[in-house]
């Protein structure tokens, strides 16, 4: 079912149907370089941008043979889809983004921009009108059988530390546990690259890993205690990490860039390092399986 989602709401298609979707191409930003006293340039790095979805709608009450009440539902809806459409929450929330679900394509996240009517057929019992969708990410996320982008999910907890004497070679911090090591195998399904969202949760001292082994490896940089949570999200558009909900830097210089913490197709293996004497301390991981994008 057709729907844009924000605010933890979905507004469905009510009586609006969709006649033509289109998907427009990606465009490109280049530091193409030209060469000094020379023919031709010399190429940079190439970024992409999504492009646009572009609708075409029909909104009719053609069956409706009492003609005042046909145009007081056609306006009424007419009405509701701009307004929805408009969403005025997103426009005033720096870094909001709405979805827009397109049966048998996919989820999209983005922002509507643009939607219009043409009353010139009101008379007639019906409307036809454009509606515009910026998408801000490349990703395009699979949808179940009931037409729903599923969040995953996967928990993994780290075993109590032994305790005993200072751990050779010494550095700082000294410690008197061991540390322990956790892994676990993920399945994630799609065809493309997916972008996890992973919660650290204490208590852990300081030097924790979460990892995915040969591929990508990130440092936490302080201790976490019994109440905090570290949150680390790696999506396009939404890469940063926060402790229990504010905006704090929690990563080591050592650790991989967030733009390299992917998990790809198929089977993947998430590992948790760290030293927890209470041995509560856990990570979760939640994504959403995506496929290439269009």
């Amino acid at each position: 079912m057709w729907s844009l989602k924000y605010d933890d709401t979905a507004y469905s298609f009510d009586h609006v149907a969709v006649t033509t979707v289109q998907l427009e191409g990606r465009s490109y930003r280049v530091d193409d370089t030209p060469l000094p006293r020379a023919d031709g340039v010399a190429p940079g790095q190439d970024f992409a941008d999504p492009g646009d979805i572009q609708l075409k709608l029909l909104l009719s009450f053609q069956s409706v043979r009492n003609v005042f009440l046909q145009r007081a539902m056609l306006q009424e809806a007419a009405e509701a889809f701009l307004a929805a459409w408009d969403a005025k929450s997103l426009r005033h929330t720096p870094g909001a983004v709405g979805e827009l679900v397109i049966p048998s394509l996919g989820m999209f996240e983005g922002r509507p921009r643009r939607a219009e009517w043409d009353w010139s057929t009101f008379g007639l019992g019906y409307l036809t009108g454009t509606a515009t969708f910026i998408r801000t990410n490349l990703s395009t996320y699979v949808l179940d059988g009931d037409g729903v982008a599923v969040w995953h999910e996967a928990t993994l907890g780290l075993v109590p530390s032994q305790v005993g004497g200072l751990k050779a070679p010494l550095r700082e911090p000294l410690r008197t546990s061991v540390e322990s090591t956790r892994a676990a195998p993920l399945t994630v399904g799609g065809t493309a690259e997916a972008w996890g969202i992973y919660e650290l949760r204490g208590p852990i001292q300081s030097d924790a890993q979460i990892e995915v082994p040969g591929r990508w490896r990130l440092y936490l940089n302080r201790a976490l205690g019994q109440y905090q949570t570290a949150q680390i999200d790696t999506r396009p558009g939404r890469r940063g990490t926060t402790l229990n909900g504010k905006p704090v830097q929690l990563l080591d210089p050592r650790s991989s860039f967030l733009d390299e913490c992917s998990l790809l197709p198929g089977s993947n293996v998430l590992a948790l390092r760290g030293s927890s004497i209470e041995g509560t301390a856990s990570v979760s991981v939640r994504w959403l399986d995506t496929k290439a994008s269009i």
